[in-house]
């Protein structure tokens, strides 16, 4: 699975923002905590694979700062097994490159004092945060991915409501 870098990493690996695209991303601290146990786990892959893919939803699982790649469920979900960095190190005259949404997600990530699950907008916005016991949780990967779905629709629900306020308000006056 592609693993978020939050300390210094190969400035060959992407960035977070451009691995993302327009996708929403899934940020397990340990992804072996929902993994399915049982002889079904390639069927239990094989949907999640499509879930996922129909959702636009990267999953991906974090590391602090040093440690291996992760080798969990989602690189098989994903065939991504590569380090996503964060931030910037720098910019091509040496000047260092301050992503406010990238930084503002370092915190969230660090402030995390449990095993964690994060939903994370193609903004680099945390937009919900699952926090649990070591172990297993009793979520579902499609319990987030249906969370995910929900968080898209409200503010387009939002813009909606406040474009036909805007066109009453014009067709009064």
């Amino acid at each position: 699975m592609a693993t978020l870098c939050l300390g210094n990493i190969d400035c060959s690996a992407p960035l977070l923002r451009d691995w993302l695209g327009e996708n929403w991303g899934l940020l397990f601290s340990h992804p072996l905590d929902f993994q399915e146990q049982g002889t079904e786990f390639d069927r239990w892959l094989g949907i999640l694979r499509q879930e996922f893919r129909a959702s636009r939803v990267q999953p991906l699982a974090c590391r602090r700062p040093f440690g291996d790649a992760d080798a969990s469920w989602v690189g098989e979900l994903t065939c991504d097994h590569r380090l996503v960095r964060l931030e910037r190190a720098a910019d091509t005259d040496g000047a260092p490159v301050i992503d406010g949404a990238a930084r503002d997600l370092r915190d969230v990530i660090l402030s995390q004092n449990s095993h964690f699950v994060l939903i994370i907008d193609p903004a680099l916005k945390c937009r919900g945060v699952l926090k649990y016991s070591a172990g297993r949780t009793g979520v579902s990967p499609l319990d987030l991915l249906a969370s995910v779905d929900a968080m898209r629709r409200v503010p387009a629900a939002a813009k909606r409501r406040d474009s036909q306020r805007g066109h009453a308000v014009a067709a009064v006056a």
